[in-house]
């Protein structure tokens, strides 16, 4: 593994971190988390100058998400 692809790695451990726990659709708190997630993964897309792994990694992290809060709306699998 390159340095390149450990820190995108790292990056995108802690983007994880930082949205694990997702408000469920239709809160308050729901419009304001998807906006400050979607601005931090285009930061990290543009940190990385768009390099696959990056493009790859940080889109299926947000998909997780997502996944999480719908189950937490009681939606989805």
């Amino acid at each position: 593994m390159t340095r390149e692809e450990s820190d995108i790695m790292k990056d995108a451990f802690f983007f994880l971190r930082d949205h694990i726990d997702p408000p469920a659709v239709g809160t308050p708190a729901c419009d304001a988390f998807w906006e400050q997630a979607a601005r931090q993964l285009s930061e990290l897309g543009a940190k990385w100058n768009n390099h696959p792994l990056a493009l790859e990694v940080l889109p299926a992290i947000y998909s997780y998400i997502e996944t999480k809060c719908k189950r937490k709306a009681g939606g989805g699998t």
